[in-house]
């Protein structure tokens, strides 16, 4: 798991990992990476918290989307949101990890490789250490 960590982050410039550490991207991404290795039933029955709460398919794909995407780098920055899960996954994603919801800004008319969108800046703290955290996710604007 730090292999594959340490591969996405060495060719970071320092300021992007900087972000990254200030995010708790490695936390995030251990815990993303662990939940895509064992699943959402062994994950919630070693979980301190017994997350992922929800037994929705629809969430628990969505959750699935999301830790695929912070293992590629996603979320912690707003040039790179997670994409592709709705606004309901991306609060169960980030409760998951233990962050209790604090805010959400959000830009609208954003664009993500052509597509017009919505990108949520949601804040989050951590239950036990406390540390806020600022991830990001793209809603694509539905079809008229």
């Amino acid at each position: 798991m730090s292999d594959s960590l340490d591969k996405l982050m060495d060719p970071w410039p320092d300021d992007l990992q900087l972000l990254a550490l200030d995010a708790m991207f490695p936390y995030i991404h251990s815990k993303a990476a662990n939940y895509l290795e064992i699943g959402p039933d062994l994950y919630r029955e070693s979980d301190a918290f017994k997350q992922p709460k929800s037994l929705d398919p629809i969430i628990l794909e969505d959750l699935q989307k999301g830790c695929m995407q912070i293992i590629e780098g996603k979320g912690f920055r707003k040039d790179a949101p997670i994409e592709a899960i709705s606004v309901a996954a991306s609060y169960a994603l980030m409760e998951m990890f233990h962050f209790r919801f604090m805010s959400r800004k959000s830009s609208y008319g954003v664009f993500l490789a052509e597509q017009k969108g919505v990108v949520d800046h949601m804040t989050f703290s951590h239950l036990m250490q406390k540390q806020m955290v600022t991830w990001h996710f793209f809603t694509p604007k539905k079809k008229d």
